[in-house]
């Protein structure tokens, strides 16, 4: 047997407002959280090796000191800029040679050793 349930308008509209809130999403859930860019030494650390640049912290603080990685100074603190650090990977990644030009280089050198031969 079904019951019948008497309400106000003003309890069914809690109830409704309830039910839909726990049926979608929180806004914390739907936005996605800003990664601030600057960051700490640790921080850096964990940024490099997700990007395929695993480096030991001794390292990282070597190649600031030969300012070979490019940082900022807040204060007595190293800070790193996320964009900055992502610019220098790819300033430091080579493409793939090309195949044509591994070709022509290999026939140049095979080309210059058989006139050497030649002219001996």
């Amino acid at each position: 047997m079904k019951q019948i349930i008497l309400t106000t308008p003003e309890q069914l509209e809690e109830i409704v407002h309830k039910a839909v809130k726990n049926a979608l999403p929180s806004e914390q859930e739907t936005k996605p959280q800003k990664i601030p860019d600057n960051c700490c030494v640790e921080q850096a650390l964990a940024f490099l090796s997700e990007n395929g640049y695993k480096l030991s912290k001794s390292r990282l603080y070597k190649m600031t000191a030969n300012k070979q990685l490019p940082f900022r100074y807040f204060g007595r603190r190293i800070v790193f800029s996320r964009t900055e650090l992502l610019k220098w990977i790819d300033g430091q990644t080579t493409p793939s040679s090309n195949s044509d030009q591994t070709l022509l280089a290999i026939a140049e050198s095979a080309r210059k050793k058989s006139t050497n031969k030649t002219s001996k």
